[in-house]
């Protein structure tokens, strides 16, 4: 009798627990960005920028996130140190940056002289 009494409260146990709710899954960042760096002669780099919730892979998402805000998404705008020293080296960066920003296509292109150049123009959003 004991072991009966037993088995029915463990299944009830059971069954609550399979009635509850599921929980639901987290929904998609509002910001989904691929971000490329190819280097002449070196190597690429790709990562993906979640913002909105903040993450993806880029090492410095917070940052990134916080430029793109400034400029609405659009990186054609970044040109977050425009009187920095960069030397004349010829060591070409290709970046691309694709996805969506608040449900806005984004996609852009860019062919940077250096390192340098690049990081002057864009910041930690190229900061791969």
């Amino acid at each position: 009798m004991m072991r009966a009494a037993g088995t029915l409260v463990l299944c009830g146990a059971f069954l609550v627990g399979a009635s509850s709710p599921a929980t639901a899954a987290a929904p998609p960042p509002k910001v989904q960005l691929k971000i490329v760096d190819s280097v002449k002669g070196g190597p690429t780099k790709t990562v993906w920028l979640h913002c909105a919730p903040i993450g993806g892979t880029h090492p410095s998402a917070r940052a990134a996130c916080r430029l793109l805000q400034q400029v609405k998404g659009d990186p054609r705008q970044l040109n977050v140190a425009p009187n920095a020293s960069c030397t004349q080296e010829v060591k070409p960066h290709a970046v691309v940056v694709v996805g969506r920003w608040f449900g806005k296509r984004v996609h852009w292109a860019k062919v940077f002289s250096n390192g340098c150049v690049m990081r002057a123009a864009t910041g930690a959003v190229t900061a791969l």
